[in-house]
């Protein structure tokens, strides 16, 4: 036999520690591994190596927890350790439904965790070759079934083991199963990688690294027979972490992509110009400002730089703290009275909802005037799931809360007897850097 197996220090802080080929071994707190926490008992891990299967057999001894492969070990449970993926700073990135593997059954969602099967015939053969080349190979897949229980977590790992086994090249699986920063097209999924799992080789070669996946935006019949895809967020989760983008077809298969059609989001954030605050927004006389806009438009926003730049001389009544248009009147008569001038923040898309307001400015006396907010609905929804992320116990707007809003709205004019009737641009502020870079990353999936 050839082989031989060293147990060797990341820090180098001893000399690797020779493992004989079925022998067994303990490990711990001593002169030969330099370790002095007590916390680390003396015979705290049982190694034995099987040379020729290039697998170590650990079992953890001591009282307090040994971690493997970043989990905590269970005490007298047997546990294989095998060669598996290298670090590196050329990362390959699959998604893994519909590029790695497609359905048996041909159905678009597996019936169970055995209904898999190699998508391509070459796929492989590509993996293999990126492995010689020294790529690290990675899945990031969004699995909400298992978050949302109709999947169960062991019998999906499982079905990764079966894959990874299939394949036969180590690859390193991430997977999200709830909504956040972890579920593509965000990054979170990537940050971990980088940051936590790649030995501490956090400077990714952009122009090596790449992400293939099948979620990019194609139109129903882009290919005879083809269906439309589910989403984008392959292709977007790409642009998120500025790499090179391939569809399956595309690198499995050498397809050219030129005369595909690929859908783009309808917003982008990152060619949204900011603007400067516009002060004929601010009125010297007393009035009543009413907000007109999508959820997460930007009207609180936008109530709040009124109020700030004003020196206050504006107060604001919010239908989502007050609880109803009623109890926002009351509160808007007492600011008026006390010689203040009322910013209306709600969605107000009719001109039902809007005339009780002009109504109430006849009633007090005073002028009104519209603000409508231009943020599309894919601007306000993308708002919407920053807000998500950045405050907690931030509730999630529905579909159908933006449906009904559109489905209602009526241009404002001034035959409602606004006024004036002036459009605002959502120009966002950021407390620092990191939440600038969030908000201009493509946050939604469509």
């Amino acid at each position: 036999m050839f082989r031989s197996c060293f147990l060797r220090c990341l820090k180098d802080s001893h000399d690797p520690i020779k493992l004989l080929h079925d022998v067994e071994i303990t490990i711990g707190r001593s002169k030969v591994t330099r370790i002095t926490d007590q916390a680390c008992s003396r015979a705290q891990l049982s190694l034995k190596a099987d040379c020729e299967n290039c697998i170590v057999h650990v079992k953890q001894l001591g009282v307090n927890a040994s971690g493997l492969d970043g989990c905590a070990l269970a005490k007298e449970v047997a546990y294989k350790v095998e060669h598996g993926v290298k670090s590196s700073s050329k990362v390959a990135g699959f998604d893994m439904d519909g590029t790695l593997i497609t359905t048996k059954s041909g159905r678009v969602f597996p019936v169970d965790i055995n209904d898999w099967k190699i998508a391509f015939p070459t796929v492989e053969k590509k993996l293999k070759e990126l492995l010689e080349s020294g790529y690290k190979l990675v899945i990031l897949s969004n699995q909400a079934p298992i978050g949302n229980g109709r999947v169960k977590i062991d019998d999906f790992k499982l079905k990764v083991e079966a894959i990874v086994k299939k394949l036969d090249v180590p690859i390193q699986v991430y997977l999200a199963t709830c909504k956040g920063f972890y579920r593509k097209p965000l990054t979170g999924m990537w940050k971990v990688l980088t940051e936590q799992k790649n030995d501490g080789i956090r400077n990714i070669d952009k122009a090596e690294s790449f992400y293939c996946g099948d979620a990019a935006g194609r139109p129903a019949k882009w290919a005879p027979g083809k269906k439309k895809d589910h989403s984008m967020v392959d292709k977007m989760l790409a642009e998120n972490l500025s790499l090179q983008f391939y569809t399956p077809e595309q690198f499995f298969l050498g397809h050219s992509i030129a005369n595909v059609p690929i859908a783009k989001p309808e917003f982008n954030p990152k060619e949204l110009s900011s603007g400067d605050f516009n002060h004929n927004l601010i009125s010297t006389a007393k009035e009543v400002l009413v907000l007109v806009g999508y959820p997460g438009s930007g009207k609180s926003f936008l109530a709040k730089q009124i109020e700030q730049k004003s020196q206050y001389a504006y107060c604001t009544v919010c239908r989502d703290t007050l609880g109803s248009w009623q109890n926002c009147a009351s509160d808007a008569k007492k600011f008026l009275q006390q010689g203040k001038s009322v910013i209306v923040d709600s969605t107000n898309p009719d001109r039902e909802s809007r005339a009780r307001w002009v109504s109430l400015a006849k009633q007090m006396d005073v002028e009104c005037r519209c603000i409508v907010m231009t943020a599309s609905m894919a601007h306000a929804k993308h708002n919407n799931k920053f807000r998500e992320l950045v405050k907690t116990n931030h509730l999630t707007v529905t579909d159908v809360v933006y449906h009904t809003y559109k489905n209602k709205f009526t241009e404002p004019s001034t035959n409602e007897g606004f006024k004036e009737v002036i459009k605002a641009h959502f120009n966002p502020c950021f407390e620092d850097e990191e939440t600038e870079k969030l908000y201009k990353m493509h946050l939604l999936e469509k």
